[in-house]
């Protein structure tokens, strides 16, 4: 191998290895390794299961992104809670309007639904199979 391919294979080798550095993938791997960490932290997950369960990504990031959690709870930053509670009171007119319409739906369907009468004479004036009509024997 000539002085030449040897600078240019070392120059390539230097090149391909900062190509994390240079499009910025590393970062994202470090930023969503944290983001996991923080949804293990508020999933109430223990810090060695969200490891474990997130083998692919770096302890460190994940561990740091539960700890961000942590803090954000103990200072009261972030309900680990948010969403068991019941509905507030800033909730409750629209849960009143969603009853409200589903009763007038109902009220709807049930004025336009055929009675019995209706249904029997419908059934007297029906048309068989054969196309004619069945003469009624009085």
């Amino acid at each position: 191998m000539s002085p030449r391919h040897a600078l240019v294979s070392l120059l390539l080798a230097v090149a391909v290895s900062g190509c994390d550095r240079i499009t910025g993938v590393a970062e994202q791997k470090t930023k969503d390794a944290e983001a996991i960490g923080y949804a293990c932290r508020v999933s109430a997950t223990a810090p060695a299961d969200c490891i474990a369960n997130n083998d692919t990504h770096s302890p460190t990031s994940l561990l740091a992104g539960w700890k961000a959690a942590d803090q954000d709870i103990l200072a009261k930053r972030l309900d680990p809670s948010m969403g068991t509670n019941p509905a507030t009171a800033a909730h409750l007119p629209v849960a009143e309007a969603a009853a409200s319409q589903v009763a007038a739906t109902k009220t709807a369907d049930a004025a336009s639904a055929p009675t019995d009468t209706e249904a029997e004479t419908a059934k007297d004036e029906s048309v068989p199979a054969s196309g004619k009509k069945s003469a009624q024997k009085h």
